[in-house]
């Protein structure tokens, strides 16, 4: 199971790389991480949020210690390094499926009901721009949407137009709203924007009152 695992894991990567950073890895690899992928494989169960999780969160940080091998210093012990990369990865990991899990549940929760937001003769959800997106909500929602921060009210009116989250990413990162290509970013900005939606929209598209 463990070599399989590796395996994949060393396909993936190997193609990210050009043959001589490859190679050095590679070698760094087999003489520092190898011997103790059953520690590993351990730390992957202690820190996973769930079982099911484990097998993917193992190929995942096997991934990520042989592209940050080479900033281990060899003078150091190689197992807390190994711990510690292994479990901030893994929390990591955690923390960006829970966002996405939000993210998602929000989007059912809030607008679950487009039929009743949109009216039936307008253009639907698929056909919005950011060019248009005013002519697709009732004023009350479009008072809601003014009130919030750009950077959360445009990621979310990005995905309601049919951009991928990698999409949302390299269009505000364009714009100048994100200093990198971090898709967690755009998932906190989605989860925060339907939060705030959710807390002052109801099921039906109107403004809750106090």
């Amino acid at each position: 199971m463990g070599e399989s695992i590796q395996a994949e894991a060393g396909k993936r990567i190997d193609n990210e790389v050009n043959p001589e950073t490859a190679a050095r890895r590679n070698a760094l690899f087999r003489k520092y991480i190898e011997p103790y992928k059953n520690l590993i494989y351990w730390l992957c169960i202690q820190y996973s949020d769930c079982s099911e999780n484990v097998e993917e969160n193992y190929t995942l940080a096997l991934t990520n210690l042989f592209r940050g091998i080479e900033t281990y210093v060899p003078s150091k012990p190689i197992k807390p390094w190994i711990h510690f990369v292994t479990k901030r990865f893994v929390w990591n990991i955690n923390k960006s499926r829970y966002l996405e899990q939000q993210v998602q549940d929000a989007s059912r929760d809030v607008f679950a009901c487009c039929d009743e937001i949109c009216a039936d003769d307008e253009p639907k959800w698929n056909v919005m721009g950011m060019d248009n997106w005013k002519e697709m909500y009732s004023d009350e929602i479009l008072a809601v949407l003014d009130e919030m921060k750009p950077i959360y009210r445009d990621a979310l009116l990005l995905q309601q137009a049919g951009y991928s989250l990698i999409e949302i990413t390299d269009i505000e990162y364009e714009k100048g709203t994100l200093s990198s290509r971090n898709i967690d970013t755009v998932k906190s900005r989605l989860f925060l924007a339907r939060q705030y939606m959710k807390e002052r929209i109801t099921r039906d598209g109107k403004r809750k009152t106090d």
